[in-house]
Parts: structure tokens; C-alpha cells; sequence
């Protein structure tokens, strides 16, 4: 198998084309990607182009090689076919994975995070409050022990809250 790539730089986009030749029948590739990619690469110290074999691509994505292949297996990360068994990664298709898995996370952070309704009686559930004040449930109910923290109030069998009013007021006066 012989691989030759060809980088072009456009004014919005840098394109790749890469030609792969094997058992004679040649495969054309274009890739097309945002000018930022590029930006990104290179403070992340990866070129676009470079090719990573799996556990290469395990250790910059930092999660173990079962994960890298079941991503690949469910099309959620790109790669390429080396071998009927070897299979090899761009450093885009690396960078594609991490920014659109860091760019869902920011939008459920984003919804998750804002309260449904901000009237000052309402009563913030343990999740809600775990995301809002950035504290372990552990350090929470030591907190609320030893008085340095508002009550929580029981909602009924094994679920309790806390007043949004005084989780306000408590986040106010630590500032």
C-alpha cells in the first residue's frame, strides 16, 4: 500500500487529498477542515496528517485502547484501514472526535446546569446543587453538620433538597 498526500491551503479551509494505492486500484480522499483546526494542532503539538495507530490514539485521547476501537466500531471516531486487522487514525480525525465530544458536553452542561425556575422558594435538588456550587455530597453534608452550610429539607422518603433562597445567600456571602 503506497500513500501520498497533497496539502492545499484555501483562504476558510486547508484541504488534504490523499491518493492510496492498493492491490492497484487507486482510493481518493478529500478532507476539508476549519483554518482553527490547524491553530488547535499545533498547540496540542499534533500535525493534521500525522497518522496514529491505536495506541498511539489511546494515549492522546487518554482512554484505553477498547474504547478507542469501540468508538470506531460505532462511527463516532473516523479512521482508516490499514490491514484487514490494523487500522490508523489522522490527527484531524483525532482533533474532529475531541472537539465535537467537547462541544456536546458544553451544551448538556449548558442546559443541565441553568435552573428551571429561578423563584426564590423553589427547592434545589441534589444534582442541581452539586453542578451549582462545585462541592462533593461529602463535603456538603459535613458542611451542613457543622453549620457552615444551609439545612437541607427532607421532600420525603430518601430524597431531600436545599431552599434556593439560602443556597443564593450562602454562594453571596462566600464571595
Amino acid at each position: 500500500m503506497v500513500a501520498v498526500a497533497v496539502m492545499l491551503i484555501g483562504q476558510t479551509t486547508l484541504s488534504i487529498f490523499a491518493i492510496y494505492l492498493h492491490d492497484s486500484y487507486p482510493f481518493y480522499m478529500e478532507v476539508s477542515f476549519p483554518d482553527n483546526y490547524e491553530k488547535i494542532a499545533n498547540d496540542m503539538g499534533i500535525a493534521l496528517y500525522q497518522r496514529f495507530s491505536l495506541a498511539e490514539a489511546s494515549l492522546f485521547l487518554r482512554c484505553p485502547k477498547k474504547d478507542v476501537e469501540r468508538l470506531a466500531n460505532k462511527y463516532k471516531l473516523n479512521y482508516i484501514r490499514v490491514t484487514k486487522t490494523e487500522i490508523q487514525f489522522f490527527g484531524f480525525q483525532l482533533l474532529e472526535y475531541l472537539l465535537s465530544a467537547a462541544t456536546n458536553n458544553a451544551v448538556q452542561n449548558e442546559t443541565t446546569v441553568k435552573p428551571k425556575i429561578n423563584h426564590p422558594e423553589r427547592i434545589v435538588r441534589t444534582k442541581e446543587l452539586l453542578e451549582l456550587i462545585g462541592l462533593s455530597r461529602t463535603t456538603i453534608w459535613r458542611m451542613e453538620k457543622e453549620g457552615k452550610f444551609p439545612k437541607s429539607v427532607s421532600l420525603g422518603e430518601g430524597s431531600i433538597g436545599w431552599r434556593w433562597s439560602e443556597v443564593t445567600q450562602w454562594l453571596k456571602e462566600r464571595e
